[in-house]
């Protein structure tokens, strides 16, 4: 459209992905670091925050930022593991229903219509015993994969029907030539776009399968295990909600406004 939106949607998406590398940053610096030398107990359970522990500590003395370190990864990786293989199936798919039939009918697709399923399916595979990790893995993979198949195909089925991609196959440009001459790059901030919103959805749905006891075990270490452990402490300390709830909701929000400022630099002019 004009200049000022593509700049706009740079803006953004640099502000976005700033913020979703210094959260990530954090996390990774946890696996060889951490204020208190990773989550293991502290001698003062529920401590106050100060000079010490900057968030306090939980009721089995941990320290809360050492543990939401920790916490976090636990969670980005669950989430990105899962995203990945929404995206490694849903993306083939959608790029074959767009060079057999088109875009089809016009719609708006909501990725946040993966919660509902992902919660659902959770809960089945909990009752058949599933083993947690593998569980979650299931349930925000399946789901996102069906999303990630009907939005790849709508972001592909316009690029595979200009004419400049057929003047490229009746030129003798084979399909592997083709789609990395004329078709990745067109369509290559769209997915990723789609892949930052995939990845917000997986981490919100990740934080409630563990926080409904779906997900992480009781072993293990999430945002969404240490939302579930502090409720019952939520209004004597309620940084044990607050913290982890925070972070979880705001490297989401950070993906999704780095996805928008893609969108938005792709409607900009060329």
């Amino acid at each position: 459209m004009t200049a000022r939106t593509a700049i706009r949607g740079r803006l953004q998406a640099s502000a976005g992905m700033a913020l979703v590398a210094i959260i990530l940053l954090l996390a990774v610096i946890s696996l060889v670091w951490t204020p208190h030398g990773g989550v293991t107990a502290s001698s003062v359970p529920l401590a106050e925050p100060g000079a010490t522990h900057w968030l306090g500590t939980n009721q089995t003395g941990r320290d809360v930022v050492s543990a939401l370190m920790s916490a976090t990864l636990m969670s980005l990786l669950l989430a990105s593991f899962a995203t990945l293989v929404s995206l490694v199936i849903g993306i083939p798919l959608g790029g074959l229903l767009a060079a057999r039939l088109g875009s089809g009918p016009a719609r708006q697709l909501v990725l946040v219509g993966i919660l509902p399923a992902a919660l659902c399916l959770g809960t089945i595979l909990a009752g058949m015993q599933v083993p947690s990790t593998l569980s979650v893995f299931l349930a925000i993979g399946l789901p996102g994969a069906v999303a990630a198949t009907v939005a790849s195909r709508m972001i592909m089925a316009p690029v595979l029907a200009a004419d400049y991609v057929a003047a490229a196959k009746l030129a003798g440009l084979d399909w592997l030539g083709t789609g990395q001459r004329h078709v990745v790059p067109m369509v290559l901030p769209q997915l990723t776009a789609l892949a930052l919103e995939l990845l917000a959805v997986a981490m919100l749905v990740e934080v409630t399968l563990s926080f409904a006891g779906l997900g992480v075990d009781g072993a293990g270490l999430s945002l969404g295990t240490m939302l579930r452990d502090g409720q019952q402490l939520a209004q004597a300390r309620p940084l044990l909600v607050v913290a982890p709830g925070g972070v979880a909701m705001v490297t989401a929000l950070a993906m999704l406004v780095a996805a928008g400022g893609l969108r938005e630099m792709r409607r900009g002019p060329a």
